[in-house]
């Protein structure tokens, strides 16, 4: 099958693996994240057409040629793994364990901030989405409700502790200590 069709073969893998893998890259190329997914779905588009043409050409050849037909059979594996699961077959986020505190806030033109603070490994992780995606992981430490924040991308987070209100049901995100104007972010499950 790869030797008679690899350009079929290697292009549904190759979007296969991007997509599985995309927990891991969509956070590093910011606003090039939208053009990258565009390019995805469009190949995946293509892809699905080069699908119905070996389909037909193999209905027409009534299914004797086994190479063509194992292709078949991986371009509708692949395909319908990508319809069923677009964002990846395994939930890397459930691999990091559980959530001492999901907070999100929607802002301006539908920009989405997210916060996850993971219960057992002292980790958290931010993810900004906004015309791309931004994200960054670091590590925390709670001291008297208030959040400390270490071992982050600055550029992509710039706040350095919050302090965690559960109830009022937020966590305010402080850039310095002379900050007047934190940032609000709704907890939404703790």
């Amino acid at each position: 099958m790869a030797k008679k069709f690899p350009i079929q073969f290697v292009s549904v893998l190759i979007l296969l693996l991007l997509i599985n893998t995309s927990y891991y890259w969509e956070g590093e190329f910011g606003i090039f994240t939208f053009i990258i997914f565009v390019i995805l779905f469009v190949s995946f588009f293509i892809l699905s057409i080069e699908l119905i043409r070996q389909l037909y050409i193999s209905t027409k050849n009534k299914f004797t040629e086994k190479s063509r037909n194992y292709l078949i059979g991986f371009m509708i594996l692949c395909l319908t793994l990508i319809i069923i699961k677009p964002t990846g077959i395994i939930n890397f986020d459930k691999l990091e364990g559980e959530n001492l505190f999901f907070a999100q806030a929607e802002g301006v033109a539908n920009c989405t901030s997210t916060l996850k603070v993971k219960k057992d490994s002292n980790k958290f992780s931010y993810e900004s989405i906004c015309f791309g995606i931004e994200k960054t992981k670091g590590t925390y430490e709670i001291i008297d409700r208030i959040i400390y924040f270490d071992n982050y991308d600055k550029r992509k987070f710039n706040f350095i502790y919050g302090k965690i209100d559960v109830n009022k049901g937020f966590i305010a995100l402080y850039r310095s200590k002379n900050d007047s104007n934190p940032y609000q972010i709704p907890i939404i499950e703790k």
